[in-house]
């Protein structure tokens, strides 16, 4: 089984400063690492590769994205590939799917490809699916544990509130990966010293056999931001079969009724309930009192 890992190479955390008057970020200072997500892939393809199986790692990036494809070979892939060409500055997710797709037609199709679900930097989850269209592949994303078992992947993912679901997919196909952290494993020295002398293989786009129209992607433009439109407040109608002066009172009144009271005074304490009784008999509250 062939297993192909998508990595990134994000900005450390730890590192990042900002100008706290400017609002700029200073980027001598920014440090690189290796997504989160994508490590615990990373360690998922190596534990699941099998005795006669192989595992690619793929990153888009300058010339820094070296380091973390040498970390890879000294854990124990077998292969990288970086994707970079002078032409392209910041890339979308779009666009890194459209790179990834040719990438791996160029170095074999593989059996399967793994994602980190989420990058540390955008955070949009759209790249494993995005992926999945232009291989022509199935994709299932939030995946939380799944299996190998005769050429199909028994899959179960998360879903909202907690809940998971279980399902399963023919290979080849896409996984966006939404795990507990995996580490990558602890590479002995004489792995470290290899992979950091060993090549690693740039593809450009004319190797790709792409252009940069074919990474041209219309942009939304913003013409205009509108305040949403206040919610029409409901207008009071008086009962059209009432008197005027009825309905001039509701209209004056907004159709709000009025309170109204009585005062019960005087009378023994009988006569002041039956009193009580017949008021909110005829206010409707009660009903009329049965003949006898």
């Amino acid at each position: 089984m062939h297993i192909a890992v998508c990595l990134k190479h994000v900005p450390d955390p730890s590192t990042v400063e900002v100008d706290p008057l400017t609002g700029a970020i200073d980027d001598g200072r920014v440090l690189y690492m290796l997504n989160p997500a994508d490590e615990s892939a990373l360690e998922l393809a190596l534990r699941l590769r099998p005795a006669d199986g192989k595992v690619t790692a793929i990153s888009i990036g300058p010339a820094d994205a070296d380091a973390l494809l040498r970390e890879a070979l000294a854990a124990g892939v077998d292969s990288v590939v970086r994707v970079w060409d002078a032409s392209l500055g910041p890339i979308k997710p779009a666009i890194t799917s459209v790179l990834l797709a040719a990438a791996l037609r160029a170095t074999g199709l593989p059996d399967l490809v793994l994602c980190g679900g989420y990058s540390a930097d955008r955070g949009s989850g759209t790249v494993p699916a995005l992926l999945a269209e232009h291989l022509g592949w199935p994709a299932i994303t939030d995946v939380t544990r799944f299996e190998i078992v005769s050429g199909r992947a028994l899959v179960q993912r998360r879903l909202a509130r907690g809940a998971r679901a279980e399902s399963e997919v023919l290979l080849p196909a896409v996984l966006g990966l939404d795990l507990d952290r995996l580490r990558l494993r602890q590479a002995s020295l004489p792995k470290l010293m290899r992979a950091k002398h060993a090549p690693v293989p740039l593809c450009g786009l004319e190797a790709l056999d792409l252009s940069p129209q074919d990474l041209h992607f219309p942009a939304m433009t913003l013409h205009e931001v509108m305040p949403p439109r206040p919610r029409a407040r409901m207008m009071f109608a008086p009962d059209a079969t009432a008197p005027v002066q009825e309905r001039v009172a509701q209209i004056l009144s907004a159709g709000i009724a009025g309170k109204s009271g009585q005062k019960v005074e005087g009378g023994t304490p009988e006569q002041q309930a039956d009193a009580i009784i017949d008021f909110l008999r005829q206010r409707g509250f009660l009903e009329e009192r049965a003949g006898p």
